[in-house]
């Protein structure tokens, strides 16, 4: 009787252990700025490249930092995307970085739109992406 009581309580701990993990913490949400709202964005100013236009994104706060892109437009079509903030709260969320965001590029660049999927395991980053990307996308009026 006592095993088995052991054992309900340990997969029960489990139990709780498991659904209290989070694995993403939510939706990023936009913010015009930088990641805090007293301190201006250090992001530089944009600046015109002959043959094209270049739009900053919104800077977009998460749980783990902020995340902004530069895009260049040349052409009607996306031509670059450059990244001015990332997350940098964690270790972990460097290593993210360096999967995510030139996939994310890559992706952005070959569809021509900001409807890609995210990257599996940098879901925030992915969507804070995605997010600051549609905001430069929308302010060039080429959706």
């Amino acid at each position: 009787m006592r095993k088995i009581t052991f054992f309900l309580l340990a997969t029960i701990a489990g139990l709780v252990g498991l659904f209290s993990y989070r694995t993403s913490l939510g939706d990023a949400v936009p913010h015009a700025g930088s990641a805090n709202a007293s301190t201006p964005s250090t992001a530089p100013p944009p600046v015109a490249i002959a043959g094209g236009r270049v739009v900053d994104g919104d800077a977009v706060v998460t749980d783990y930092g902020t995340v902004q892109v530069r895009v260049t437009f040349a052409g009607g079509r996306i031509a670059d995307v450059e990244v001015l903030q990332k997350h940098t709260v964690h270790e972990h969320s460097l290593v993210l970085n360096e999967l995510a965001l030139p996939r994310l590029r890559e992706q952005v660049l070959e569809a021509q739109s900001a409807e890609v999927d995210t990257v599996s395991g940098a879901t925030a980053t992915s969507r804070a992406y995605l997010g600051s990307l549609q905001s430069a996308i929308d302010r060039a009026h080429l959706r």
